[in-house]
């Protein structure tokens, strides 16, 4: 998927939106002629200033940040609308990496549909909790987002600031230590780091001495599934003016919703039958995407341990067809890829002709063409999401199965799987 493509999806340069906290990166800036205002906690010469002491970002980046046109928090969008004359006004509004910090996304969300056209759009980006720091903290449950809204909550409460320190995890590979990381990672690489004692220690030290600071974490945790299933409970209950169009997964380790302005509801009886089944199967689709992370595990640990029974692996025929392609193709590097192809674990040739019909050669098929119809080798590797997450192996052209079993293996990359 491509990322900002999918943010901009409701967005045109002649209509008329808000960024949040873009700093030095924004989706539509108004330098390639998008009319859209930014919104920050700081104003202009801040952001700046805070971008030029921070030492991890690209050289340039400072230069890259845009005027901050509303200055103050999110969650009061709708009074700095008021002030600059555009509330009711807007047809969209984006925001990167930034709900999971609101510690009152209740009052963000009506705050919103105050601002925008009826139809209008709110696109996210949003962290996956199975892809970064947040891997073992639990989901957010409905009840904590009606608390916080009840409480009239305008920061992280000190449990919250407890659990991400508590639970802080980590991708750890050789030398490589990430806080986020891809979907199908091997567990026993997110590591947890060991701070519970220190965790403990500083939510004591702040409660014993009534902390006033305001202490930036994430204050809710979620998946594209659990996120649909609480954004459209909170619209069901009338306490948001959304709905859920969408939230798909991008391939890396945030997910992209997008939430359509409609207005608050009642449900008839039969509306009401109609969203606890709906609500029913999202239910279920959280439960699956728990299991995801175990079932990659032991996908691997299956085909590493089965490699050997699986069909199609006769060496003296698969030579025989390499030195063919050879001679007719007088292509070494593709002779290369066809031998990796044959003799992945991945490559399933009695699949791939179940799944899109006879061939003559099936890992010359998935070669030369299937992979560029989104076709997949076998039962659990995916083209389409190994190309998705390795844009430089896209731009190179070169088969997504071959370029893994070739390279992505030396370089630590992952396989993607289906």
């Amino acid at each position: 998927m491509d990322r900002k493509k999918e943010l901009l999806k409701h967005v045109s340069k002649e209509a008329r939106g808000i960024e949040i906290g873009p700093y030095f990166s924004p989706l539509a800036p108004k330098r390639e002629g998008y009319n859209c205002l930014s919104l920050d906690v700081f104003d202009t010469e801040a952001v700046k200033r805070r971008a030029r002491l921070d030492a991890s970002l690209p050289a340039g980046a400072v230069d890259l940040i845009e005027p901050v046109d509303l200055v103050g928090s999110a969650t009061d969008i709708d009074a700095l609308c008021r002030g600059a004359g555009v509330a009711g006004a807007l047809d969209y509004i984006l925001s990167s990496h930034n709900f999971e910090h609101f510690p009152n996304p209740i009052a963000f969300l009506q705050a919103c549909g105050r601002v925008l056209k009826p139809g209008g759009a709110l696109s996210m980006a949003l962290p996956d909790k199975r892809a970064c720091f947040d891997f073992y903290r639990p989901l957010t449950g409905l009840g904590a987002m009606i608390e916080a809204f009840h409480d009239g909550r305008s920061r992280p409460t000190y449990r919250q600031i407890f659990e991400q320190n508590a639970q802080m995890a980590r991708f750890v590979d050789g030398q490589r230590s990430l806080v986020c990381f891809l979907l199908d990672e091997k567990l026993e690489k997110i590591v947890p780091e060991r701070r519970l004692r220190e965790a403990f220690d500083a939510w004591e030290g702040m409660r014993t001495a009534n902390d006033p600071h305001y202490h930036d974490v994430h204050c809710w945790t979620f998946t594209p599934a659990s996120f649909r299933l609480l954004l459209s409970d909170l619209f069901f209950l009338g306490l948001s003016p959304f709905v859920v169009e969408a939230a798909t997964d991008t391939g890396q380790s945030d997910f992209v919703a997008h939430l359509r302005l409609v207005g608050y509801t009642t449900f008839s009886p039969a509306e009401t039958e109609e969203y606890y089944a709906a609500r029913e199967a999202q239910l279920r689709a959280i439960v699956r995407e728990d299991w995801s992370v175990a079932k990659s595990d032991c996908q691997l640990d299956i085909l590493e341990r089965f490699h050997s029974s699986l069909t199609g692996r006769n060496p003296l025929v698969i030579g025989a067809r390499a030195l063919a392609l050879l001679a007719r193709r007088r292509d070494l590097f593709l002779v290369r890829q066809y031998l990796a192809i044959s003799r992945s674990i991945f490559f399933d040739p009695l699949h791939y002709v179940e799944s899109y019909g006879a061939a003559r050669d099936p890992a010359l098929d998935y070669l030369l063409e299937g992979a560029a119809q989104g076709r997949d080798p076998g039962p659990f590797f995916s083209s389409r999401k190994y190309l998705a997450r390795n844009p430089d192996v896209a731009a190179d052209g070169v088969n997504p199965l071959a370029h893994f079993e070739i390279f992505g293996r030396k370089e630590g990359r992952r396989p993607a799987l289906r």
